[in-house]
């Protein structure tokens, strides 16, 4: 911890300070003085280090005992988001620490920090059997936490390296359990019922150890080279089936566009045909004697004197006097 690290590097500090400049410096000092001067010319407050000397063995012993307690590390910080688990001389201690600073009695008391925020564990990938027993081959993840009450008990019974130890071999016997109960070609399907089931059931089986499973992701369903190959055949064969229903499709959509055409023109026809049908039976129903009569004369040529009338008539009739408004007189048939 950082705290005990300033302490020990402040008492080595005030050690070396105080040795130096409180005692072997004034030694010295006097040392020269007495070579320099002899014994009989040297002050008495001067011999022997004096009260420099003193303060000097005072200070090292200051810095002695802040080395000490910085050695000893009494001082210990959990994380935010840890507990610490207090053991004393190796015997984990009932209950936790809090995320803070606390003071252990030094040697006698060690401190573990166990994580107990959210964090991911990635399984490693298990072989299984279908209910056919195809191999199926599956890897996923697992997000879980540690409940921080009963941490120093998880590790007083498992240890740190729980994850290896406890949810692998929970997550395998599952797996392992519930895949044979799925056929090969339902597998993929049951992607989501085979995490909910095993989620229920590690969260079952963890929660003895104190650990809470949040949520569990199966990243990858694979199947034998045999068997992917053949469900690759497969899935190539109903593109090609669909892709021919398509253009079987298309081709009757283009067969009925070109009979509703031909009905269409043959409609029109019989429509033209029996318009004019009508038209003709109108036309002969309108044509009486007079009216023929009359656009014949109106069809005949100003040039033309005389007119031929039918058979037993008797008379020949003058056209210019009918048209120029003569009056007409009957000439006897020869």
């Amino acid at each position: 911890m950082m705290l005990n690290a300033l302490i020990l590097l402040f008492g080595i500090i005030i050690l070396v300070a105080s040795l130096g400049l409180g005692v072997f410096l004034p030694v010295a000092r006097t040392a020269a003085e007495v070579t320099a001067r002899g014994v009989r010319n040297v002050s008495p407050g001067t011999a022997v280090g004096g009260r420099h000397v003193i303060g000097g063995i005072v200070g090292s012993i200051v810095g002695a005992v802040l080395v000490v307690v910085g050695l000893a590390a009494p001082f210990v910080e959990v994380p935010a988001g840890n507990v610490g688990i207090l053991m004393n001389f190796g015997q984990v201690q009932a209950g936790t620490l809090e995320p803070g600073l606390h003071i252990v009695q030094p040697i006698v008391q060690h401190v573990v920090n166990v994580d107990t925020r959210v964090q991911p564990h990635q399984f490693q990938e298990i072989d299984a059997a279908s209910k056919e027993y195809q191999t199926v081959r599956l890897t996923g993840t697992m997000n879980y936490h540690v409940d921080g009450q009963y941490a120093s008990d998880l590790y007083q019974r498992v240890g740190t390296d729980f994850a290896s130890k406890v949810i692998d071999p929970a997550f395998n016997d599952f797996i392992k359990t519930v895949v044979p109960t799925y056929a090969v070609d339902n597998i993929l399907g049951a992607r989501d019922e085979i995490r909910a089931r095993a989620k229920s059931a590690l969260a079952e089986n963890l929660s003895q150890y104190h650990i809470i499973v949040d949520d569990i992701y199966i990243a990858n369903i694979a199947f034998s080279p045999e068997f992917q190959a053949a469900i690759e055949a497969k899935q190539v064969a109903q593109q090609q089936v669909q892709t021919e229903q398509q253009v079987l499709a298309q081709k009757q959509i283009q067969a009925q566009q070109v009979v509703v055409a031909a009905k269409g023109q043959a409609d029109a026809q019989v429509a033209l045909a029996t318009g004019q049908a009508e038209a003709n039976r109108l036309i002969a129903q309108s044509l009486s004697d007079p009216v023929l009569q009359y656009q014949l004369i109106n069809k005949l040529s100003d040039k033309i004197n005389v007119m031929l009338v039918p058979s037993g008539n008797g008379y020949i009739l003058d056209l210019k006097g009918l048209t120029g408004g003569t009056t007409v007189t009957p000439t006897p048939a020869p």
